[in-house]
């Protein structure tokens, strides 16, 4: 690759490392949050979604907006938007005021996610996509660790891993401003009648958009609700300290990462269909170990086995979108499924968090399980799906 290819691809992979950064610091820090706060569990049924809603709304409108500011600029415009409300959280004297700035926050994180998902879709193959979902892993691995240091080594708050990610965000925002023209998606048939960009509304007509949405939701859920939700399942239900806890959550995030990786490097000996079906193996035997919880050891190979299995569902999926809905509505329907998919990591979240309050911390467990096997069987009606309708074609 010359340095036109490899330098944007770069910077992608440093951006997905510090909004995986972003994103993860709240695996930990809610424990802490509620305290400062003085909120319980079910709240986060109301932060959650406040740190993901905005960036539902920017996922679904990426297209759009990409295609009347470029790449570029809207970018930047979401580097500012993250960085800005990273910082915010870390000054917010008020709940009302965090839900706020989360809301900033996610608007930036969901701006920068979908409009690099499809810059990498368009740009690179499936190698690329997997290594720069991986550098979203490697953030989520991290995260804990950054929180934890503050909180028990440099005897700071939670706050100051937030003043730390919220600055590197907004430097990076400024390298991206400062190599703009680099930041262009490749579309050689953009000129054809069939891959010109379609309306958000005739997307949203097509049922096999409408099922690839309802996938991402509850795929969202289960990644993130099971980085999200055990470090509650780990302390409060099974009595493990904070350090183990948090370094348990990072050996999830890090099983994750290592699928990643690893599935980038199986993409190219594999066929997409083998690989998921190793990915939802992996994943729904790993959520039945956690669930079981027979002992520490087989639970924590569950929760790794879990992180491992998930990896490279999201994408491969992302990647045959454009395939699967056709070039016009590609980038509309990627925009969407990024926005599903932290929907999804909100609201079933949030919805964990209330199981926890009201039946009980143990619950969570039960919740992801069931939560893989509801995503298995989405996947399978939307590939029987597919397969329907290309038989029902004339040949």
């Amino acid at each position: 690759m010359n340095f036109k290819k490899t330098f944007p691809i770069l910077v992608a992979y440093l951006v997905f490392i510090v909004i995986g950064i972003a994103t993860g610091l709240l695996n930990i820090s809610w424990t802490y949050i509620q305290v400062t706060f003085n909120v319980s569990h079910d709240s986060l049924a109301v932060l959650a979604p406040a740190a993901m809603f905005g960036g539902l709304i920017a996922a679904f409108l990426s297209g759009t907006i990409i295609g009347r500011f470029s790449l570029g600029p809207v970018l930047v415009g979401g580097m500012a938007f993250a960085g800005l409300g990273m910082l915010g959280y870390a000054v917010a004297p008020a709940w009302i005021l965090l839900l706020g700035v989360a809301l900033i926050a996610s608007i930036g994180k969901g701006t920068m996610d979908a409009g690099l998902n499809n810059f990498a879709s368009a740009n690179y193959g499936a190698s690329e996509m997997n290594w720069l979902h991986a550098c979203w892993g490697i953030g989520l691995t991290i995260a804990p660790a950054i929180v934890t240091h503050f909180l028990l080594f440099q005897g700071g708050g939670w706050q100051s891993s937030y003043v730390l990610v919220g600055l590197v965000i907004l430097l990076i925002g400024l390298v991206i401003l400062l190599s703009l023209p680099l930041w262009q998606i490749s579309a050689p048939q953009s000129k054809s009648k069939a891959a010109s960009a379609r309306p958000m509304r005739e997307s949203l007509r097509r049922p096999i958009v409408i099922m690839g949405l309802l996938f991402f939701f509850v795929y969202g859920g289960v990644e993130l609700g099971a980085g999200q939700l055990a470090n509650t399942l780990l302390i409060e239900a099974r009595a493990l300290p904070q350090e183990v806890a948090s370094a348990w959550v990072s050996a999830y995030w890090a099983s994750f990462t290592i699928g990643r990786i690893t599935m980038g490097v199986l993409a190219m000996r594999l066929g997409d269909k083998t690989l998921l079906n190793i990915c939802f193996v992996f994943s729904v035997v790993g959520a039945l170990l956690l669930f079981l919880n027979l002992n520490d050891a087989l639970s924590l190979l569950g929760l790794l086995g879990m992180g491992f299995g998930l990896a490279a569902i999201f994408p491969i999926l992302i990647l045959q979108t454009k395939d699967r809905v056709g070039p016009g509505h590609a980038a509309n329907a990627i925009g969407f499924q990024v926005g599903c998919a932290g929907l999804g990591g909100a609201a079933l979240s949030g919805m964990g968090g209330v199981f926890a309050e009201h039946v009980g911390p143990e619950s969570i467990s039960l919740f992801i399980f069931v939560g893989t096997l509801l995503m298995l069987a989405l996947y399978e009606f939307m590939i029987r799906w597919e397969v329907g309708k290309l038989l029902a074609k004339p040949q």
